[in-house]
């Protein structure tokens, strides 16, 4: 079974098996998106129209050929940060080129899924800890929807919060947390203890709350639902992005130059946070990922030189989240209602 192909981005796979929670309606966003106020880049400093872009790797950890990957492009110089998975075998092989590399942007993916067939990943704190968030392999689940049947919000908080805490053990400066196939957004109480662990540890999450163009069209309703839970965010002292862009996944394609050329000449003024899952060819990542080979056109493009030149030729600027939290701080206790 190709048990990716459910869709795998923040804001989709996780709200879509949520669906009940997601009651607003679509008029909604066109009211929260239709703002004059100034951008969360005018916020954080930078000049009023700067189309601010953070190129986000996903995965880390995971195989030899996603740490691989990662590594190069972020060397090439268009990744600007990346999170690691926890739950995973080649997290020692990322974490030994990072202690080498400390001023690279790295942060936790929370992991609560375990979707391939052959090659399965267990939770930190082990099966007795968390039994809703073990399958009868004695895994993670499959999927987000099994995970929401069975394990409750303080079994999630209590695995987030180990994941986080085994990779401050082993030395990463945790820059940000993000959602691995987006459970977190699952149901608005797993999403409560996301947001209550990025308060309590003043590390940044993953949240959209300004123009929201590609969050809106990929999730009308939850990009709405979210929008009213930023201020509380952003006036705890953590940064937040004008927008989400994750259709990398779906343009299932060896060469991405043209789509991710077009992703950077469109932007609008605001931070985007654009996900991506680059992975280097190989027979391991091929069995693993089922020839999914729209990872390799994530790889491919984004060493390719071509890349960097239109971004650099559309005067768009790259950032991390180790910047932008850097930038909250500098503005204090400046304030979004």
């Amino acid at each position: 079974m190709d048990r990716i192909s459910r869709k795998d981005f923040i804001l989709g796979a996780g709200l879509a098996a949520g669906a009940a929670w997601m009651t607003t309606s679509t008029r909604a966003v066109a009211a929260v998106t239709a703002s004059d106020e100034p951008t969360f880049a005018e916020r954080l400093g930078w000049p009023k129209g700067s189309r601010v872009l953070m190129i986000h790797a996903d995965d880390a950890g995971m195989s030899k050929g996603s740490n691989d990957a990662i590594i190069e492009t972020i060397e090439a110089g268009t990744v600007t940060s990346a999170s690691v998975m926890m739950t995973c075998s080649w997290v020692p092989g990322y974490m030994r080129w990072i202690e080498d590399h400390a001023d690279v942007c790295t942060g936790v993916h929370l992991v609560f899924t375990s979707e391939w067939d052959d090659y399965r990943w267990s939770p930190v704190l082990g099966q007795d800890s968390v039994p809703g968030l073990l399958d009868r392999w004695g895994r993670l689940p499959d999927s987000v929807p099994e995970v929401v049947a069975n394990a409750t919000a303080d079994e999630v908080e209590a695995e987030m919060r180990a994941q986080i805490e085994f990779a401050r053990r082993i030395g990463m400066k945790v820059s940000h947390i993000d959602s691995h196939m987006g459970t977190l957004f699952a149901t608005p109480q797993y999403f409560e203890r996301f947001m209550k662990v990025s308060i309590e540890t003043q590390i940044p999450m993953l949240i959209a709350g300004g123009h929201l163009t590609q969050a809106a069209n990929d999730n009308p309703q939850s990009a709405a639902l979210l929008k009213p839970l930023v201020p509380k965010i952003w006036n705890s002292g953590l940064p937040v992005l004008d927008d989400i862009d994750t259709r990398s996944y779906g343009w299932k394609t060896t060469d991405k130059i043209v789509e991710f050329s077009q992703m950077v000449r469109d932007l609008r003024p605001g931070i985007t946070w654009f996900n991506v899952h680059p992975t280097m060819p190989s027979a391991e990542a091929r069995h693993i990922t089922n020839d999914r080979k729209l990872l390799w056109g994530d790889y491919h493009t984004l060493v390719n030189p071509e890349m960097k030149q239109v971004i650099e030729e559309e005067g768009v600027i790259l950032t991390s989240w180790k910047e932008l939290m850097e930038r909250r701080k500098a503005v204090g206790d400046s304030v979004v209602l």
